[in-house]
């Protein structure tokens, strides 16, 4: 096949002389050579470590028993193709590692000449691997923004719809909903927090009390170590907001006696439920409200029903009532036994 009379290990032998081997063998890149017959006849320091092989298991052909079966019928085609037209080409292939597993690499190759005629390419190649993951993560990360922020902006829309068609004057429908937004501003810092995964319930809990209980003493939180999966936190987050006002406007917080208890716990531990109730007490004599707000409907149908959950609201005389039953992540879960 080679139009070279001497062998394309003798041609690599040939071609470590010192100087260049030094400046070859110590560049960050993996460095290849071929003759005129496009066999493989030097390979660099880097190219050999990456594959785990000697010079002469890699010249010639040897080199090629590492593409990746899916690639090489279309990195053959680019290279053919630019050595028949003796001109510059780049391309990506996965490359066989030597502990067996396939990376991505990204391989330029260019015509040299000697004397005036065509004698071969001279090329490099770069793992690519670890850039390919952050660009898939990236657009991945990119897909789950959008597709939230429809969710945040539909989330919104409801908001206004059912803020503003309650019929309360304009200045406090402006008070309400842009206390809701808050609420749905400060769900939005725990999830970006939390990378948009899984929020501790703690967490949420907390930032949503603060505003309305920052010594702490009229609002006792209690329960264990637990996990909400991104879309519960939000609901819960703004449950927990309509909760806090009207407990500040009519219930337990209207008055300075009055006390708010939240309390949590795995309810089925296995399964992966949990279970958190809302009490009030020390406030004015509860009654149930001729209609439901959105904040009402809302906390009754709005929370734990797309996880599975039910949520009851109960205007008990002594304080109003809320109980959540839900499903946790699965991660959560695992905690819960473990703890």
């Amino acid at each position: 096949m080679s139009d070279h009379a001497t062998l394309p290990i003798d041609r690599a032998v040939a071609a470590g002389e010192r100087e260049f081997r030094e400046l070859a063998d110590f560049a960050p890149v993996m460095i290849w050579r071929t003759g005129t017959d496009r066999q493989g006849d030097w390979f660099n320091k880097p190219w050999l470590a990456f594959r785990g092989r000697s010079m002469a298991e890699e010249v010639g052909e040897g080199w090629v028993e590492g593409i990746h079966p899916e690639d090489f019928d279309r990195s053959s085609s680019v290279f053919f193709h630019a050595f028949g037209a003796r001109e510059p080409y780049s391309l990506e292939y996965r490359l066989r590692r030597h502990d067996g597993v396939y990376r991505w690499i990204v391989e330029t190759g260019t015509p040299y000449e000697r004397g005036g005629a065509f004698a071969g390419y001279w090329g490099s190649c770069t793992d690519i691997t670890d850039h390919r993951v952050a660009q898939r993560s990236q657009r991945v990360l990119i897909n789950e923004l959008s597709h939230r922020l429809k969710n945040t902006l539909a989330v919104v829309q409801a908001m206004a719809e059912q803020t503003f068609r309650e019929g309360r004057p304009m200045n406090a429908a402006i008070t309400c909903f842009s206390g809701r937004l808050r609420a749905l501003a400060a769900a939005q810092d725990q999830l970006i927090a939390t990378a948009w995964e899984e929020v501790p319930l703690s967490d949420v809990v907390e930032a949503t009390v603060l505003p309305f209980d920052c010594g702490g003493a009229r609002i006792h939180r209690e329960g264990p170590p637990l996990i909400l999966s991104a879309e519960t936190a939000v609901s819960l987050t703004m449950a927990l907001h309509e909760l806090l006002t009207n407990a500040v406007k009519y219930g337990a917080l209207s008055s300075d006696t009055g006390t708010v208890t939240i309390a949590w716990s795995c309810a089925e531990p296995a399964g992966g439920r949990f279970r958190l109730e809302w009490k009030e007490q020390g406030g004015p004599t509860v009654s149930t409200p001729l209609e439901r707000g959105f904040g009402t409907r809302f906390i009754e149908r709005g929370v734990g029903c797309r996880q599975g959950g039910g949520s009851r609201l109960l205007f008990e005389p002594d304080g109003v009532r809320w109980v959540l039953e839900t499903e946790l992540p699965a991660t959560s879960a695992h905690r819960a036994q473990v703890a």
